[in-house]
């Protein structure tokens, strides 16, 4: 084969890939999750090889397609029926959340970030890259306006085994072309911190859903519940009193 060819077929490759509508991509992400799903350990079919070849195309596919702004405006309405599509209101982030079906009771997830830069351009971050990463799964991104720039919290989710749930709000900012999902936007007694988490048993809960974090834009405050242990639920019981943090001009600090 000459170099000339060998050039002409990674030429036709990468305009093909460039050439795949938004709809398309999400068709192929949607094959992948169904081959991940099909080989996991939940399937009682598990196949380790084809389960980790399903979840690195889809992690390759979020990552290369990811690169283009269209995919950033894409609503992916089929795919948020099989994976966590959390956008920004200002539509300049997204994450990018599915179970990797290699978990017991304790679910193991992965994220890809996708985000805007200053210059215009689109660029995508993945968790993997982030060893002390808890593997949880994202379902909303709240948005503070400051005089600095958004401010975005990232309620990020983890399932340790079906009585021991998790829940965490993340502090993130792209600063120019860099995604900082680390931002220590948070003042606790223990100093400044990128995130809050907590644990609970989701027994707890009974009729009441699971969407614990709330965020209050016109007061620049989010909020979450205290969790207390007793004998019915050692693993924490969820109680209707709330601790909240109020953003005061530079850092979010707790009020009550």
């Amino acid at each position: 084969m000459t170099k000339s060819l060998i050039l002409l077929l990674i030429l036709t490759f990468s305009l093909s890939a460039a050439a795949q509508t938004p709809s398309a991509i999400e068709h192929e992400l949607l094959g992948y999750l169904d081959a991940a799903s099909k080989s996991g350990s939940y399937s009682g079919e598990y196949d380790e090889a084809k389960n980790t070849k399903a979840n690195d195309a889809i992690r390759e596919t979020l990552e290369r397609a990811g690169k283009r702004l269209d995919v950033l405006h894409y609503s992916f309405p089929k795919l948020k029926e099989h994976m966590s599509v959390a956008t920004s209101r200002d539509a300049k982030l997204r994450i990018y959340s599915w179970d990797l079906e290699t978990g017991g009771t304790m679910h193991d997830f992965e994220s890809v970030f996708q985000f805007q830069g200053a210059s215009g351009s689109v660029q995508t971050w993945s968790a993997t890259d982030d060893p002390e990463s808890a593997g949880g799964y994202y379902t909303e991104i709240f948005q503070l306006d400051t005089k600095s720039g958004p401010i975005y919290l990232a309620n990020s989710n983890f399932i340790a085994q079906s009585n021991i749930h998790g829940q965490s709000i993340e502090g993130m900012r792209i600063s120019g072309d860099k995604l900082d999902v680390k931002a220590k936007v948070i003042r606790t007694s223990s100093g400044l911190t990128n995130s809050v988490d907590f644990a609970y048993d989701p027994f707890s809960l009974k009729d009441r859903p699971e969407e614990l974090i709330s965020f209050d834009a016109a007061k620049q405050q989010f909020s979450f519940p205290v969790v207390i242990e007793d004998k019915l639920y050692e693993n924490g019981r969820v109680t209707n009193r709330l601790i909240t943090y109020r953003f005061n001009g530079q850092y979010f600090v707790k009020v009550s």
